[in-house]
């Protein structure tokens, strides 16, 4: 039994996303990764008031430097909704769009600049 379970468990394919270091130069790629990617709805400010996101209704895109975030602003948290996207909102998976890993951790780390921590 215990063998069997071992051998169910092995097999499960758990992804791991494991962050790279948060660099300035991952900071960099991931302004670049914006402005492709997510300037049209977020804005150039971060403050959602790009120009694609005026016809985002009735939901607007978030504004990263002062809406509460649906899961949370750790760089996983980050790294994920671009990951997975936001049901119920024009939020989408980026998954297929930037497939790379590490590009999305460079895209999180530039959006977290955006964030007021207080």
């Amino acid at each position: 039994m215990i063998q069997m379970i071992f051998l169910v468990l092995s097999n499960l394919s758990v992804p791991t996303h494991a962050a790279p270091p948060n660099t300035p130069e991952m900071v960099l790629k991931g302004k670049a990764l914006y402005s492709q990617n997510c300037l049209s709805c977020h804005g150039e400010k971060g403050d959602g008031q790009g120009p694609a996101g005026k016809y985002l209704v009735p939901v607007k895109p978030r504004n990263f430097t002062k809406d509460k975030f649906k899961n949370g602003t750790s760089e996983e948290q980050l790294f994920n909704t671009i990951t997975n996207g936001l049901d119920g909102t024009a939020m989408a998976s980026y998954k297929n769009t930037i497939p790379n890993d590490g590009d999305r951790w460079a895209l999180a780390f530039y959006v977290e600049t955006f964030i007021q921590k207080k």
